[in-house]
């Protein structure tokens, strides 16, 4: 069974959230919301390293800034991929039912 974060020593807490962060970059953002969710009880413990933190911010940031990136490319496709012709048929999934 998994470790509770509370009882987690610090440089624990620091491989973790340094390895949510890092994460993120493979095209998952989720991680970084899950990396500011899962360190938010113990953030203000005096023994973490100022590190955790840094990586804490940088997760914020990034999730912010991806979903204002997704937002954006995704209006833009559904109000622009009728005009695009064929390379916005190819980036449409359509699943055909009842044929």
């Amino acid at each position: 069974m998994a470790k509770s974060i509370e009882k987690m020593t610090p440089d624990e807490i620091l491989v973790a959230s340094k390895k949510l962060f890092f994460g993120g970059f493979a095209l998952l953002p989720m991680l970084w919301v899950y990396n500011i969710l899962y360190i938010w009880p113990v953030r203000n413990r005096a023994d973490l390293s100022p590190r955790v933190r840094h990586y804490v911010l940088l997760s914020g940031i990034l999730s912010v800034v991806m979903f204002v990136v997704f937002s954006v490319w995704f209006g833009i496709f559904v109000n622009y991929r009728l005009n695009w012709g064929v390379p916005g048929d190819t980036l449409t999934v359509v699943l055909v039912k009842g044929v």
